[in-house]
């Protein structure tokens, strides 16, 4: 039986799920819930100034981002900010709450314009025993100034935050990353050298939600985070890129959904994958199945640990000039599954698909290896060949 147990900067979590600071982590009672269900960390929304914390817009504040005919969703925007809660009752009431589920407590932290502030909420929050290790934010996308990734995108304001919380607490400590950047690693190699014990990757994408063109007026009249499935190429970048240049574990976030998306990050260098806007859509109930899709998948490729296929894809990775050294491929089509429909034929821009005779024809000469019709084939008849 596939063990999913993994070690995360020192921490022991049961399996490599982790609840992301979000709505389903409002107050201790979903936290609760998250760990029932099977999270093996959960992270609250992120706890803040003691007298001022944010209030958030009650007139609608989440859009969804949908597209085709039938308006399927494929991501998120939300002016969320942080928690509603003060951090007396976070840490009186809540945390205590939140441990009943028996999952890990992954303390959100804020980190505010001056580290010594940040350092303080630290000192505090593990000073209640409530707290099993920290992310520090430095990476919301939502506020004007001052804090969030108006932090998280300098390097040496992050370090300064690192080494502000490092110099008071004892717990572990994870920085969580924006992704408004062009490169993540130099930030996350700042950190590291601060002595940040792990990185999460990453926050939201800052977006807007769209205008409703019968009325001209925008869904959301405030820049948001952009979240869901369609994030997941961008943060699997930056998962990637930082793993292949730190050696401190990473937990990787942003539009996981299945278990096969849990696969994908840890093979890219996560140890860890956070979840939250597939929770807000779906609820807790699919975790169960993600936990056993997982361990059947292990037990099928015969990996015994998480550890054992963590990273594995990273040393296939090269540059798109090194891809252009290799042989060319073209496209082949076996004509057996083939329907001879006109999807491949359309799509390519080439001219090197045609149908003569109720077949399929492919032109090696004019055919320039791009793979899109292989990409489009419905019936999965095409492929890129020597």
């Amino acid at each position: 039986m596939a063990d999913l147990h993994v070690d995360f900067a020192g921490v022991t979590f049961r399996n490599p799920l982790v609840l992301a600071s979000a709505t389903p982590g409002w107050d201790g009672v979903r936290l609760r819930e998250a760990g029932e269900a099977g999270f093996a960390a959960v992270i609250p929304k992120t706890i803040g100034p003691v007298q001022e914390w944010a209030a958030h817009p009650r007139n609608g504040r989440l859009s969804l981002y949908r597209v085709g005919r039938a308006k399927r969703p494929i991501g998120m925007v939300n002016i969320e900010l942080f928690t509603t809660k003060s951090r007396d009752e976070w840490l009186t009431r809540e945390l205590a709450i939140a441990r009943e589920g028996d999952a890990k407590i992954f303390a959100s932290i804020l980190a505010m314009p001056d580290p010594e502030d940040t350092a303080e909420l630290a000192r505090q929050v593990e000073a209640s025993g409530l707290a099993d290790l920290f992310e520090l934010n430095v990476s919301c996308p939502m506020p004007a100034s001052g804090v969030g990734m108006h932090i998280g995108k300098d390097p040496a304001m992050t370090a300064a935050q690192v080494a502000a919380v490092k110099g008071v607490s004892s717990l572990p400590l994870s920085v969580k990353l924006t992704p408004n950047v062009s490169s993540m690693v130099d930030i996350a190699l700042a950190a590291v050298d601060a002595g940040v014990d792990a990185l999460t990757i990453s926050n939201s994408i800052r977006s807007f939600a769209g205008v409703d063109i019968e009325t001209g007026l925008p869904y959301l009249r405030a820049y948001g985070g952009y979240t869901g499935p369609a994030i997941k190429p961008v943060i699997m970048r930056h998962v990637s890129e930082v793993a292949m240049a730190t050696d401190v574990p990473i937990a990787a976030v942003g539009g996981a959904s299945s278990w096969r998306d849990v696969v994908e990050y840890i093979m890219l260098g996560a140890s860890c994958v956070e979840l939250a806007t597939s929770v807000m859509w779906e609820g807790l109930s699919p975790i169960d199945a993600m936990l056993q899709g997982l361990a059947e998948f292990m037990d099928r490729k015969q990996y015994e640990s998480v550890e054992s296929f963590r990273g594995i894809a990273l040393s296939h990775i090269t540059t798109t000039e090194e891809l252009a050294k290799e042989p060319p491929q073209f496209a082949r089509v076996d004509h057996e599954r083939c329907s001879v429909c006109d999807v491949c034929s359309r799509v390519c821009f080439y001219g090197a698909i045609a149908e003569a005779d109720g077949k399929i024809t492919i032109s090696r000469e004019r055919c320039d290896g791009c793979g899109l019709c292989v990409e489009w084939c419905p019936k999965g008849a095409l492929t890129l060949e020597l």
